[in-house]
């Protein structure tokens, strides 16, 4: 499947230490050579295409210009990234070789540790769905075009999206509907979105991506615990890219 056309977009917003270069340097090494970023006021630079917002836009909102961008380009494969994350060499080559695994929502190439351990149980080598109530971390996801359009403009889009309300006081409900630029969540909206469309999660054991930021660009938190991923490809004891089983099939 290498004939396949990929856009790769990366979102990127101001930090206290960038790793934008890193993020474009590994996904190139992959084989990703054209990734375009889609970047905050004042983020970090990079050597790849850039398109930098005039206004603040936010996490939530400069992943929607991203997606869209995305969806325009006609590509057969999408994946959205986010600024702080390492991929590992043979990334693209296994993506291409487990696209698309069935009734798929999206594909996740970085798997955190809490969706590699679950209830204490280790997940098996290979790829599988993830149950969960919230959705938690959107730093390498795979898209069929035809889903993530359906994401960008579902009513949760247009509602408009301003987080989990259901955690908000009427207070932080008013103030993120007139500040939109601090609205963020976008991995809550997501598995939000994919559960209405019941399609599945799906993540990889072991990870082909590890998150590696010393400071959250919204909330100060380090890549730590179960912001990272706790099996990666290449580590000691863990298999190989070819020896991960994939169970492809034809998108639908």
């Amino acid at each position: 499947m290498s004939d396949l056309n990929w856009s790769v977009v990366v979102t990127t917003a101001p930090r206290k230490k960038p790793k934008l270069k890193t993020t474009v340097q590994s996904l190139k090494a992959a084989g990703w050579n054209n990734p375009i970023v889609f970047a905050e006021p004042e983020s970090p630079t990079c050597d790849a295409k850039t398109y930098t917002s005039e206004n603040k836009l936010g996490v939530f909102h400069n992943w929607m210009r991203a997606a869209r961008h995305a969806l325009d380009s006609n590509a057969d494969v999408i994946m959205m990234v986010q600024d702080d994350v390492w991929f590992s060499p043979d990334s693209k080559w296994f993506a291409e070789s487990a696209l698309w695994p069935e009734n798929c929502g999206f594909l996740s190439l970085y798997t955190p540790l809490h969706y590699s351990i679950v209830q204490g149980k280790m997940k098996p080598w290979g790829i599988y769905p993830i149950y969960t109530k919230s959705l938690w971390g959107a730093m390498a996801m795979i898209w069929h075009p035809k889903v993530l359009s359906r994401v960008v403009n579902s009513w949760r889009a247009t509602e408009p999206w301003i987080g989990r309300r259901r955690t908000m006081s009427y207070e932080e409900k008013q103030h993120k509907t007139e500040n939109p630029e601090t609205v963020c969540n976008v991995d809550t909206f997501i598995g939000y979105c994919v559960k209405d469309m019941k399609r599945e999660m799906y993540y990889v054991n072991p990870s082909f991506a590890q998150h590696i930021s010393e400071y959250s660009s919204i909330g100060g938190r380090d890549a730590k615990g179960k912001r990272s991923a706790k099996f990666m490809v290449g580590m000691r004891d863990v298999p190989t890219a070819k020896e991960i089983p994939v169970n492809s099939h034809i998108f639908s």
